[in-house]
Protein backbone atom coordinates (compact mmCIF):
# COMPACT_ATOMS: atom_id res chain seq x y z
CA UNK A 1 0.00 0.00 0.00
CA UNK A 2 1.12 3.32 -1.08
CA UNK A 3 2.12 5.86 1.65
CA UNK A 4 -0.20 8.50 0.13
CA UNK A 5 -3.08 6.00 0.35
CA UNK A 6 -2.31 4.88 3.68
CA UNK A 7 -2.41 8.57 5.05
CA UNK A 8 -6.19 8.87 3.32
CA UNK A 9 -7.10 6.28 5.15
CA UNK A 10 -5.76 7.02 8.70
CA UNK A 11 -7.77 10.27 7.93
CA UNK A 12 -11.08 8.21 7.42
CA UNK A 13 -11.31 5.82 9.16
CA UNK A 14 -11.87 1.96 8.76
CA UNK A 15 -14.46 0.42 9.42
CA UNK A 16 -14.66 -3.75 10.24
CA UNK A 17 -17.97 -5.84 11.28
CA UNK A 18 -21.16 -3.77 9.51
CA UNK A 19 -23.56 -4.95 7.28
CA UNK A 20 -23.42 -4.34 3.78
CA UNK A 21 -25.12 -1.26 2.81
CA UNK A 22 -27.99 -1.10 0.39
CA UNK A 23 -28.66 1.83 -1.79
CA UNK A 24 -30.48 2.67 -5.01
CA UNK A 25 -30.61 0.73 -8.08
CA UNK A 26 -27.85 1.95 -11.14
CA UNK A 27 -24.18 3.37 -10.97
CA UNK A 28 -23.80 6.56 -9.71
CA UNK A 29 -20.00 5.86 -9.22
CA UNK A 30 -17.42 5.89 -11.99
CA UNK A 31 -13.97 4.52 -12.24
CA UNK A 32 -10.98 5.37 -14.63
CA UNK A 33 -10.08 1.52 -14.20
CA UNK A 34 -11.61 -2.10 -13.90
CA UNK A 35 -10.33 -4.28 -11.35
CA UNK A 36 -7.43 -6.33 -13.02
CA UNK A 37 -3.61 -7.88 -12.83
CA UNK A 38 -1.56 -4.62 -12.80
CA UNK A 39 2.11 -4.87 -13.34
CA UNK A 40 2.85 -1.08 -12.83
CA UNK A 41 1.79 1.81 -10.57
CA UNK A 42 -0.83 4.27 -11.70
CA UNK A 43 -3.78 6.22 -10.39
CA UNK A 44 -6.72 5.27 -9.93
CA UNK A 45 -9.57 8.24 -9.91
CA UNK A 46 -13.42 6.99 -8.84
CA UNK A 47 -15.82 9.94 -9.10
CA UNK A 48 -19.52 10.20 -8.24
CA UNK A 49 -21.89 10.87 -11.34
CA UNK A 50 -24.73 12.83 -9.29
CA UNK A 51 -24.97 15.70 -7.16
CA UNK A 52 -25.14 15.96 -3.68
CA UNK A 53 -23.23 12.56 -3.19
CA UNK A 54 -20.13 11.96 -1.08
CA UNK A 55 -18.06 8.63 -1.04
CA UNK A 56 -16.89 6.58 1.97
CA UNK A 57 -14.33 3.71 1.27
CA UNK A 58 -11.74 1.19 2.39
CA UNK A 59 -8.82 -0.98 1.50
CA UNK A 60 -9.59 -3.54 4.74
CA UNK A 61 -12.10 -5.64 2.86
CA UNK A 62 -14.78 -3.78 5.49
CA UNK A 63 -17.58 -2.32 3.43
CA UNK A 64 -17.53 1.67 3.78
CA UNK A 65 -19.90 3.40 5.79
CA UNK A 66 -18.78 6.76 7.03
CA UNK A 67 -18.85 9.15 4.09
CA UNK A 68 -16.43 11.61 3.56
CA UNK A 69 -17.45 15.18 2.35
CA UNK A 70 -15.87 14.74 -1.22
CA UNK A 71 -17.02 13.07 -4.50
CA UNK A 72 -14.01 12.17 -5.82
CA UNK A 73 -11.28 10.07 -4.84
CA UNK A 74 -7.59 9.95 -6.62
CA UNK A 75 -5.59 7.01 -5.34
CA UNK A 76 -1.89 6.35 -6.03
CA UNK A 77 -2.54 2.09 -6.73
CA UNK A 78 1.46 0.76 -6.15
CA UNK A 79 0.67 -2.53 -4.77
CA UNK A 80 -2.59 -5.29 -4.71
CA UNK A 81 -5.33 -3.41 -3.09
CA UNK A 82 -8.73 -4.44 -2.70
CA UNK A 83 -11.50 -1.05 -2.91
CA UNK A 84 -14.88 -0.85 -1.61
CA UNK A 85 -16.47 2.45 -2.33
CA UNK A 86 -20.06 3.27 -1.79
CA UNK A 87 -21.64 6.66 -2.48
CA UNK A 88 -24.12 8.48 0.39
CA UNK A 89 -26.50 11.47 -0.03
CA UNK A 90 -26.55 12.41 3.86
CA UNK A 91 -26.83 9.17 5.72
CA UNK A 92 -28.04 7.07 2.98
CA UNK A 93 -26.63 4.64 0.82
CA UNK A 94 -26.71 6.12 -3.15
CA UNK A 95 -26.71 3.43 -5.78
CA UNK A 96 -24.49 0.20 -5.64
CA UNK A 97 -21.36 -0.35 -4.16
CA UNK A 98 -18.20 0.00 -6.70
CA UNK A 99 -15.41 -3.00 -5.77
CA UNK A 100 -12.37 -2.98 -7.48
CA UNK A 101 -9.41 -5.18 -7.11
CA UNK A 102 -5.80 -4.91 -8.26
CA UNK A 103 -3.07 -7.69 -8.16
CA UNK A 104 0.97 -7.12 -8.53
CA UNK A 105 1.45 -10.84 -9.83
CA UNK A 106 5.37 -9.73 -9.31
CA UNK A 107 5.20 -8.95 -5.33
CA UNK A 108 2.86 -11.75 -4.38
CA UNK A 109 5.60 -13.87 -3.33
CA UNK A 110 6.92 -11.06 -0.83
CA UNK A 111 3.67 -11.21 1.05
CA UNK A 112 4.14 -11.71 4.86
CA UNK A 113 1.09 -10.78 6.50
CA UNK A 114 2.08 -7.74 7.91
CA UNK A 115 -0.34 -6.52 10.08
CA UNK A 116 -2.64 -9.57 9.93
CA UNK A 117 -3.90 -11.47 13.07
CA UNK A 118 -1.01 -13.95 14.05
CA UNK A 119 -3.83 -16.94 15.00
CA UNK A 120 -7.02 -18.03 13.43
CA UNK A 121 -8.91 -19.17 16.38
CA UNK A 122 -8.58 -22.15 18.89
CA UNK A 123 -8.51 -25.69 18.32
CA UNK A 124 -8.53 -28.42 20.93
CA UNK A 125 -7.12 -25.66 23.38
CA UNK A 126 -4.45 -24.16 21.68
CA UNK A 127 -4.08 -21.43 19.39
CA UNK A 128 -4.23 -21.96 15.60
CA UNK A 129 -1.28 -20.31 14.30
CA UNK A 130 -1.85 -18.05 11.01
CA UNK A 131 0.35 -18.67 8.21
CA UNK A 132 0.47 -16.31 5.32
CA UNK A 133 3.77 -16.01 4.11
CA UNK A 134 5.33 -17.37 0.59
CA UNK A 135 8.42 -20.00 0.70
CA UNK A 136 11.04 -18.71 -1.63
CA UNK A 137 9.98 -19.70 -5.12
CA UNK A 138 12.05 -22.17 -7.37
CA UNK A 139 11.77 -20.09 -10.13
CA UNK A 140 10.38 -16.85 -9.61
CA UNK A 141 9.87 -15.76 -13.18
CA UNK A 142 7.70 -18.85 -13.54
CA UNK A 143 5.52 -17.89 -10.38
CA UNK A 144 4.93 -14.97 -11.67
CA UNK A 145 3.94 -16.21 -15.07
CA UNK A 146 2.51 -18.58 -13.05
CA UNK A 147 0.05 -16.34 -11.38
CA UNK A 148 -1.04 -14.90 -14.67
CA UNK A 149 -1.71 -18.60 -16.16
CA UNK A 150 -5.12 -19.00 -14.55
CA UNK A 151 -7.89 -16.80 -13.68
CA UNK A 152 -7.78 -14.78 -10.32
CA UNK A 153 -10.68 -14.54 -7.84
CA UNK A 154 -10.51 -12.07 -5.22
CA UNK A 155 -12.33 -12.35 -1.77
CA UNK A 156 -13.25 -9.07 -0.06
CA UNK A 157 -14.52 -9.20 3.53
CA UNK A 158 -14.72 -7.83 6.79
CA UNK A 159 -11.14 -9.05 8.48
CA UNK A 160 -13.67 -10.10 11.55
CA UNK A 161 -16.01 -12.00 9.29
CA UNK A 162 -12.93 -14.14 9.06
CA UNK A 163 -10.99 -13.89 12.20
CA UNK A 164 -12.58 -12.90 14.55
CA UNK A 165 -12.91 -15.00 18.13
CA UNK A 166 -16.47 -15.04 18.00
CA UNK A 167 -17.68 -14.79 14.02
CA UNK A 168 -14.95 -15.36 12.14
CA UNK A 169 -15.78 -18.22 10.03
CA UNK A 170 -11.72 -19.00 9.27
CA UNK A 171 -11.27 -18.80 12.92
CA UNK A 172 -14.20 -21.82 13.88
CA UNK A 173 -13.86 -24.06 10.63
CA UNK A 174 -16.08 -26.81 11.88
CA UNK A 175 -19.37 -25.08 12.34
CA UNK A 176 -21.31 -24.87 9.57
CA UNK A 177 -24.84 -23.67 8.14
CA UNK A 178 -26.69 -20.38 7.71
CA UNK A 179 -25.50 -18.51 10.70
CA UNK A 180 -21.80 -18.95 9.83
CA UNK A 181 -22.33 -17.36 6.65
CA UNK A 182 -20.29 -14.09 5.77
CA UNK A 183 -20.80 -11.15 3.68
CA UNK A 184 -18.56 -10.79 1.27
CA UNK A 185 -17.35 -8.87 -2.63
CA UNK A 186 -16.02 -11.96 -5.19
CA UNK A 187 -14.55 -10.78 -8.18
CA UNK A 188 -13.50 -12.82 -11.08
CA UNK A 189 -10.27 -11.49 -13.01
CA UNK A 190 -8.55 -12.89 -16.15
CA UNK A 191 -5.30 -12.79 -16.95
CA UNK A 192 -5.72 -11.11 -20.55
CA UNK A 193 -8.48 -8.88 -19.14
CA UNK A 194 -11.70 -9.95 -20.37
CA UNK A 195 -14.67 -9.02 -18.86
CA UNK A 196 -15.02 -11.60 -15.27
CA UNK A 197 -17.71 -10.79 -12.75
CA UNK A 198 -18.12 -8.83 -9.42
CA UNK A 199 -20.94 -9.49 -7.29
CA UNK A 200 -21.88 -9.90 -3.69
CA UNK A 201 -22.48 -13.50 -2.16
CA UNK A 202 -22.25 -15.35 1.11
CA UNK A 203 -19.23 -17.06 2.48
CA UNK A 204 -18.74 -20.40 4.35
CA UNK A 205 -16.41 -22.62 4.40
CA UNK A 206 -16.97 -26.07 2.77
CA UNK A 207 -16.16 -29.25 3.16
CA UNK A 208 -16.10 -32.00 5.59
CA UNK A 209 -12.29 -33.80 7.10
CA UNK A 210 -9.96 -30.48 5.80
CA UNK A 211 -12.62 -27.96 7.69
CA UNK A 212 -10.26 -29.45 10.59
CA UNK A 213 -7.36 -27.30 11.58
CA UNK A 214 -5.01 -30.16 12.14
CA UNK A 215 -5.31 -31.58 8.69
CA UNK A 216 -5.29 -28.63 6.76
CA UNK A 217 -4.72 -24.77 7.41
CA UNK A 218 -6.43 -23.97 3.58
CA UNK A 219 -9.86 -24.61 3.94
CA UNK A 220 -12.33 -25.03 1.40
CA UNK A 221 -15.21 -22.38 0.30
CA UNK A 222 -18.48 -21.95 -0.43
CA UNK A 223 -19.85 -19.14 -2.69
CA UNK A 224 -23.70 -18.73 -2.05
CA UNK A 225 -25.32 -16.01 -3.91
CA UNK A 226 -28.71 -14.25 -2.47
CA UNK A 227 -30.75 -11.45 -3.04
CA UNK A 228 -29.53 -10.11 0.90
CA UNK A 229 -26.41 -9.96 -1.00
CA UNK A 230 -26.73 -8.57 -4.15
CA UNK A 231 -27.92 -10.01 -7.57
CA UNK A 232 -29.36 -13.10 -5.87
CA UNK A 233 -27.67 -15.08 -8.87
CA UNK A 234 -24.34 -15.39 -10.17
CA UNK A 235 -25.00 -14.89 -14.12
CA UNK A 236 -21.96 -15.67 -16.09
CA UNK A 237 -20.78 -18.43 -18.12
CA UNK A 238 -17.71 -19.19 -15.52
CA UNK A 239 -17.18 -22.72 -16.91
CA UNK A 240 -17.98 -21.50 -20.75
CA UNK A 241 -20.48 -21.21 -23.07
CA UNK A 242 -21.70 -24.67 -22.97
CA UNK A 243 -24.27 -25.62 -20.18
CA UNK A 244 -25.74 -23.52 -17.37
CA UNK A 245 -24.59 -20.01 -17.02
CA UNK A 246 -26.76 -18.92 -13.79
CA UNK A 247 -25.34 -20.21 -10.57
CA UNK A 248 -26.84 -20.17 -6.50
CA UNK A 249 -23.56 -21.81 -5.28
CA UNK A 250 -20.13 -22.40 -6.27
CA UNK A 251 -17.68 -24.56 -4.49
CA UNK A 252 -13.85 -23.49 -4.33
CA UNK A 253 -12.11 -26.70 -3.60
CA UNK A 254 -8.76 -26.60 -1.88
CA UNK A 255 -7.78 -30.09 -1.75
CA UNK A 256 -7.05 -32.58 0.68
CA UNK A 257 -6.38 -36.32 -0.04
CA UNK A 258 -3.29 -36.52 -1.99
CA UNK A 259 -2.22 -33.38 -1.20
CA UNK A 260 0.81 -30.80 0.10
CA UNK A 261 -1.04 -30.49 3.56
CA UNK A 262 -1.79 -33.92 4.19
CA UNK A 263 -1.57 -35.84 7.43
CA UNK A 264 0.66 -38.77 5.64
CA UNK A 265 3.50 -38.36 4.12
CA UNK A 266 2.86 -40.74 0.76
CA UNK A 267 -0.29 -38.62 -0.02
CA UNK A 268 1.63 -35.92 0.09
CA UNK A 269 4.11 -37.41 -2.20
CA UNK A 270 1.46 -37.96 -4.37
CA UNK A 271 0.14 -34.35 -4.40
CA UNK A 272 -1.14 -32.90 -7.64
CA UNK A 273 -4.50 -31.55 -7.01
CA UNK A 274 -5.78 -32.82 -10.59
CA UNK A 275 -7.35 -35.98 -9.97
CA UNK A 276 -10.81 -34.19 -8.60
CA UNK A 277 -11.17 -32.23 -11.93
CA UNK A 278 -10.01 -35.37 -14.14
CA UNK A 279 -12.65 -37.71 -12.51
CA UNK A 280 -15.38 -35.19 -13.09
CA UNK A 281 -14.20 -34.27 -16.80
CA UNK A 282 -14.02 -38.00 -17.31
CA UNK A 283 -18.07 -38.96 -16.09
CA UNK A 284 -18.89 -36.05 -18.81
CA UNK A 285 -16.64 -37.31 -21.38
CA UNK A 286 -18.63 -40.84 -20.79
CA UNK A 287 -21.92 -39.41 -21.35
CA UNK A 288 -23.18 -37.86 -18.09
CA UNK A 289 -23.69 -34.47 -15.70
CA UNK A 290 -21.19 -33.99 -14.07
CA UNK A 291 -19.73 -30.60 -11.96
CA UNK A 292 -17.76 -28.15 -13.92
CA UNK A 293 -14.86 -27.44 -12.75
CA UNK A 294 -11.85 -24.81 -13.98
CA UNK A 295 -8.74 -23.75 -11.33
CA UNK A 296 -8.52 -19.73 -10.06
CA UNK A 297 -5.68 -18.52 -7.95
CA UNK A 298 -7.68 -17.13 -4.61
CA UNK A 299 -7.20 -13.80 -3.03
CA UNK A 300 -8.60 -13.24 0.30
CA UNK A 301 -8.72 -9.55 1.08
CA UNK A 302 -5.46 -9.33 -1.46
CA UNK A 303 -3.51 -11.67 0.53
CA UNK A 304 -3.16 -14.93 -1.73
CA UNK A 305 -4.29 -18.11 -0.26
CA UNK A 306 -3.24 -20.73 -2.91
CA UNK A 307 -4.53 -22.80 -5.70
CA UNK A 308 -8.61 -23.87 -5.26
CA UNK A 309 -10.51 -25.71 -7.93
CA UNK A 310 -13.49 -23.73 -8.70
CA UNK A 311 -16.51 -26.42 -9.06
CA UNK A 312 -20.17 -26.32 -9.26
CA UNK A 313 -22.09 -27.91 -6.56
CA UNK A 314 -24.44 -31.02 -7.86
CA UNK A 315 -27.40 -30.45 -5.58
CA UNK A 316 -30.98 -30.06 -6.74
CA UNK A 317 -30.28 -26.66 -8.58
CA UNK A 318 -27.18 -28.66 -10.32
CA UNK A 319 -29.92 -31.41 -11.06
CA UNK A 320 -32.11 -29.00 -12.68
CA UNK A 321 -30.07 -27.23 -14.72
CA UNK A 322 -28.90 -30.37 -16.43
CA UNK A 323 -32.23 -32.70 -16.05
CA UNK A 324 -35.19 -30.78 -16.40
CA UNK A 325 -37.79 -29.05 -14.46
CA UNK A 326 -37.03 -26.87 -11.17
CA UNK A 327 -34.94 -27.47 -7.92
CA UNK A 328 -38.05 -28.07 -5.12
CA UNK A 329 -38.56 -31.11 -8.03
CA UNK A 330 -36.03 -32.96 -6.87
CA UNK A 331 -34.97 -35.02 -4.05
CA UNK A 332 -30.91 -34.89 -3.68
CA UNK A 333 -28.26 -35.60 -1.02
CA UNK A 334 -24.77 -35.41 -0.56
CA UNK A 335 -24.11 -38.98 0.85
CA UNK A 336 -26.05 -39.53 3.92
CA UNK A 337 -26.85 -35.63 4.26
CA UNK A 338 -30.55 -35.04 2.65
CA UNK A 339 -30.04 -31.96 0.70
CA UNK A 340 -33.90 -31.23 -0.62
CA UNK A 341 -36.99 -33.66 -0.63
CA UNK A 342 -36.73 -36.44 1.91
CA UNK A 343 -35.67 -40.02 1.62
CA UNK A 344 -38.76 -42.08 1.01
CA UNK A 345 -37.52 -43.03 -2.75
CA UNK A 346 -34.05 -43.65 -1.19
CA UNK A 347 -35.01 -45.90 1.45
CA UNK A 348 -37.58 -47.67 -1.34
CA UNK A 349 -35.06 -48.60 -2.77
CA UNK A 350 -32.49 -50.08 -0.53
CA UNK A 351 -34.78 -51.98 0.41
CA UNK A 352 -35.89 -53.47 -2.68
CA UNK A 353 -32.26 -53.82 -3.60
CA UNK A 354 -30.90 -55.10 -0.39
CA UNK A 355 -33.76 -58.08 -0.85
CA UNK A 356 -31.21 -59.34 -3.60
CA UNK A 357 -31.58 -59.51 -7.34
CA UNK A 358 -32.34 -63.02 -7.99
CA UNK A 359 -35.13 -62.50 -10.44
CA UNK A 360 -35.97 -60.48 -13.64
CA UNK A 361 -39.13 -58.74 -12.13
CA UNK A 362 -36.29 -57.27 -9.03
CA UNK A 363 -33.92 -56.51 -11.49
CA UNK A 364 -36.78 -54.67 -13.86
CA UNK A 365 -38.07 -52.79 -10.08
CA UNK A 366 -34.73 -51.61 -9.52
CA UNK A 367 -34.47 -50.22 -13.56
CA UNK A 368 -37.25 -47.87 -12.58
CA UNK A 369 -35.52 -46.48 -9.56
CA UNK A 370 -31.93 -46.05 -10.90
CA UNK A 371 -30.84 -44.97 -14.06
CA UNK A 372 -28.85 -47.96 -14.38
CA UNK A 373 -26.54 -47.56 -17.58
CA UNK A 374 -25.92 -44.20 -16.02
CA UNK A 375 -24.92 -46.44 -12.78
CA UNK A 376 -22.91 -48.81 -14.41
CA UNK A 377 -20.70 -45.86 -16.05
CA UNK A 378 -20.54 -43.94 -12.83
CA UNK A 379 -19.24 -47.58 -11.05
CA UNK A 380 -16.73 -47.91 -13.90
CA UNK A 381 -15.25 -44.81 -13.96
CA UNK A 382 -14.87 -45.36 -10.01
CA UNK A 383 -13.05 -48.40 -10.49
CA UNK A 384 -10.82 -47.21 -13.08
CA UNK A 385 -9.49 -44.45 -10.73
CA UNK A 386 -9.54 -47.12 -7.64
CA UNK A 387 -11.69 -44.63 -5.33
CA UNK A 388 -10.43 -45.87 -1.52
CA UNK A 389 -12.30 -43.10 -0.54
CA UNK A 390 -16.25 -43.59 -0.39
CA UNK A 391 -18.77 -45.22 2.20
CA UNK A 392 -22.32 -44.22 3.07
CA UNK A 393 -21.33 -40.68 4.23
CA UNK A 394 -19.79 -39.00 1.86
CA UNK A 395 -17.72 -38.20 -1.68
CA UNK A 396 -20.76 -38.23 -3.69
CA UNK A 397 -24.22 -36.83 -4.85
CA UNK A 398 -27.70 -37.76 -5.95
CA UNK A 399 -30.75 -36.74 -7.07
CA UNK A 400 -34.08 -38.29 -8.37
CA UNK A 401 -36.49 -35.80 -10.20
CA UNK A 402 -39.99 -36.38 -7.67
CA UNK A 403 -42.51 -34.65 -9.89
CA UNK A 404 -42.20 -37.81 -12.72
CA UNK A 405 -40.89 -40.49 -10.29
CA UNK A 406 -37.50 -39.79 -12.24
CA UNK A 407 -34.36 -42.68 -11.34
CA UNK A 408 -31.76 -41.67 -9.06
CA UNK A 409 -28.75 -39.91 -10.81
CA UNK A 410 -25.10 -40.53 -8.84
CA UNK A 411 -23.13 -37.52 -9.46
CA UNK A 412 -18.82 -37.96 -9.12
CA UNK A 413 -17.59 -35.76 -6.22
CA UNK A 414 -14.44 -36.04 -4.03
CA UNK A 415 -12.50 -38.27 -6.17
CA UNK A 416 -9.04 -36.98 -5.09
CA UNK A 417 -8.07 -40.57 -3.99
CA UNK A 418 -8.15 -42.12 -7.45
CA UNK A 419 -5.07 -42.69 -9.69
CA UNK A 420 -2.90 -44.03 -6.92
CA UNK A 421 -1.26 -47.50 -8.51
CA UNK A 422 -1.67 -49.39 -11.69
CA UNK A 423 -2.75 -52.65 -10.93
CA UNK A 424 -5.28 -51.41 -7.40
CA UNK A 425 -8.78 -52.94 -6.94
CA UNK A 426 -11.76 -51.39 -4.87
CA UNK A 427 -13.86 -53.24 -5.69
CA UNK A 428 -14.48 -55.20 -2.75
CA UNK A 429 -15.68 -52.55 -1.08
CA UNK A 430 -19.21 -52.73 0.29
CA UNK A 431 -21.48 -50.17 2.43
CA UNK A 432 -24.92 -50.16 3.20
CA UNK A 433 -26.87 -46.99 2.11
CA UNK A 434 -24.00 -46.85 -0.67
CA UNK A 435 -23.10 -46.70 -4.60
CA UNK A 436 -20.89 -49.92 -3.58
CA UNK A 437 -23.78 -51.32 -1.95
CA UNK A 438 -25.93 -50.76 -5.09
CA UNK A 439 -23.51 -52.26 -7.13
CA UNK A 440 -22.61 -55.43 -5.17
CA UNK A 441 -26.60 -55.78 -5.12
CA UNK A 442 -26.86 -55.35 -8.20
CA UNK A 443 -24.23 -57.60 -9.75
CA UNK A 444 -26.04 -60.54 -8.33
CA UNK A 445 -28.59 -59.67 -11.79
CA UNK A 446 -27.24 -61.30 -14.96
CA UNK A 447 -29.16 -59.07 -16.74
CA UNK A 448 -27.26 -56.01 -14.39
CA UNK A 449 -24.08 -58.43 -15.73
CA UNK A 450 -24.69 -58.16 -19.43
CA UNK A 451 -25.12 -54.20 -18.79
CA UNK A 452 -22.16 -53.60 -17.24
CA UNK A 453 -20.15 -55.94 -20.12
CA UNK A 454 -21.71 -53.41 -22.71
CA UNK A 455 -20.92 -50.44 -21.03
CA UNK A 456 -17.29 -51.32 -20.00
CA UNK A 457 -16.71 -51.84 -23.89
CA UNK A 458 -18.22 -48.91 -24.91
CA UNK A 459 -15.70 -46.92 -22.34
CA UNK A 460 -12.56 -48.98 -22.59
CA UNK A 461 -12.58 -50.12 -25.71
CA UNK A 462 -11.92 -48.77 -29.43
CA UNK A 463 -12.15 -44.94 -28.78
CA UNK A 464 -13.77 -44.98 -25.65
CA UNK A 465 -13.99 -41.71 -23.08
CA UNK A 466 -11.47 -44.60 -20.70
CA UNK A 467 -9.23 -45.79 -23.27
CA UNK A 468 -5.48 -44.71 -22.22
CA UNK A 469 -5.28 -41.85 -25.82
CA UNK A 470 -8.27 -40.34 -24.55
CA UNK A 471 -7.88 -40.59 -20.54
CA UNK A 472 -4.47 -39.65 -20.83
CA UNK A 473 -5.19 -36.23 -23.16
CA UNK A 474 -7.62 -35.28 -20.74
CA UNK A 475 -5.39 -35.29 -17.50
CA UNK A 476 -2.35 -33.82 -19.92
CA UNK A 477 -4.58 -30.25 -20.97
CA UNK A 478 -4.77 -29.46 -17.47
CA UNK A 479 -1.37 -30.36 -15.72
CA UNK A 480 -0.12 -28.05 -18.63
CA UNK A 481 -1.83 -25.15 -17.52
CA UNK A 482 -0.78 -25.83 -14.20
CA UNK A 483 2.83 -26.48 -15.21
CA UNK A 484 3.68 -22.78 -13.89
CA UNK A 485 0.51 -21.78 -11.91
CA UNK A 486 1.73 -24.88 -9.37
CA UNK A 487 4.75 -22.84 -8.55
CA UNK A 488 2.54 -20.10 -6.42
CA UNK A 489 0.87 -23.19 -4.82
CA UNK A 490 4.54 -24.64 -3.41
CA UNK A 491 4.98 -21.08 -2.66
CA UNK A 492 2.63 -20.54 -0.35
CA UNK A 493 1.75 -24.14 1.06
CA UNK A 494 4.33 -26.40 0.31
CA UNK A 495 6.62 -25.85 2.77
CA UNK A 496 3.90 -26.03 5.64
CA UNK A 497 4.14 -29.38 6.89
CA UNK A 498 8.10 -29.05 7.01
CA UNK A 499 8.20 -25.71 8.82
CA UNK A 500 5.36 -25.17 10.65
CA UNK A 501 2.71 -28.43 11.57
CA UNK A 502 4.56 -31.69 11.18
CA UNK A 503 1.44 -33.77 11.85
CA UNK A 504 1.49 -37.48 12.17
CA UNK A 505 3.37 -39.24 9.68
CA UNK A 506 6.56 -38.31 7.36
CA UNK A 507 8.63 -37.96 5.39
CA UNK A 508 8.85 -33.69 6.04
CA UNK A 509 10.09 -32.14 3.63
CA UNK A 510 9.26 -28.97 1.25
CA UNK A 511 6.89 -29.89 -1.36
CA UNK A 512 7.95 -28.22 -5.24
CA UNK A 513 6.89 -28.03 -8.82
CA UNK A 514 10.87 -29.79 -10.09
CA UNK A 515 10.88 -32.30 -7.23
CA UNK A 516 7.29 -33.43 -6.14
CA UNK A 517 4.95 -32.91 -9.10
CA UNK A 518 5.94 -32.71 -12.13
CA UNK A 519 7.51 -36.67 -11.23
CA UNK A 520 3.85 -37.38 -10.14
CA UNK A 521 2.21 -36.39 -13.35
CA UNK A 522 4.76 -37.63 -15.72
CA UNK A 523 3.93 -40.97 -13.47
CA UNK A 524 0.68 -40.68 -13.98
CA UNK A 525 0.56 -40.29 -17.56
CA UNK A 526 3.44 -42.56 -18.89
CA UNK A 527 2.21 -45.35 -16.26
CA UNK A 528 -0.98 -45.33 -14.60
CA UNK A 529 -3.02 -44.32 -17.47
CA UNK A 530 -1.23 -46.11 -20.62
CA UNK A 531 -1.62 -49.46 -18.15
CA UNK A 532 -4.79 -48.79 -16.43
CA UNK A 533 -7.40 -50.00 -19.06
CA UNK A 534 -6.23 -53.06 -19.61
CA UNK A 535 -5.66 -53.79 -16.11
CA UNK A 536 -9.44 -52.79 -15.36
CA UNK A 537 -10.66 -55.31 -17.78
CA UNK A 538 -8.52 -58.15 -16.21
CA UNK A 539 -10.03 -57.33 -12.96
CA UNK A 540 -13.58 -56.86 -14.58
CA UNK A 541 -13.36 -60.35 -16.25
CA UNK A 542 -12.03 -62.00 -13.32
CA UNK A 543 -15.00 -60.71 -11.29
CA UNK A 544 -17.42 -62.20 -14.31
CA UNK A 545 -18.39 -58.90 -15.45
CA UNK A 546 -16.57 -58.35 -18.83
CA UNK A 547 -16.03 -61.90 -21.59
Amino acid sequence: MSRALLCILLFTGWSGWAAKPKGEKGPVLTATSESRLATNKFTLEIAATQPGVQLAWSTNGAPPVAPQSTNRLTLPVESTTVLRVQGFKGTEPAGPELVRTFIFPEQVFRQDGRGWPTTWGVNQGSNVLAYYRMAKPEHPADLVAGLRALPSLSIITSQSNLFDSVQGIYAHPQESGSSWERSSEVELLFPDQRKGFSIGCGLRIQGGWNRRPEESPKHALRLIFKKKYGAGKLKYPVFGETGPKEFDELILRAGCNNSWLHWSGEERRRGEYLRDQWMRESSQAMGHPAARGIFVHVYLNGLYWGIYNLTERPDAAFAAAHLGGDPSDYDSRNGEHILSGDKLAWEKMMTAINAGMHTPEQFAAIGAMVDLPAFADYMILNFYGANADWDRASNWYAARRRDVSGPFHFFVWDGERTLEQVADNTMAFDDDQSPPRLFHKLKESPEFRKLFAQRARLHLTGDGALTPKAAAARYRAWSEKLDNAILAEAARWGTYRFEVHQYKTGPYEPYTRDAHWRPEVQRLLNDYFPKRTDKLLEIFSAAGLYP
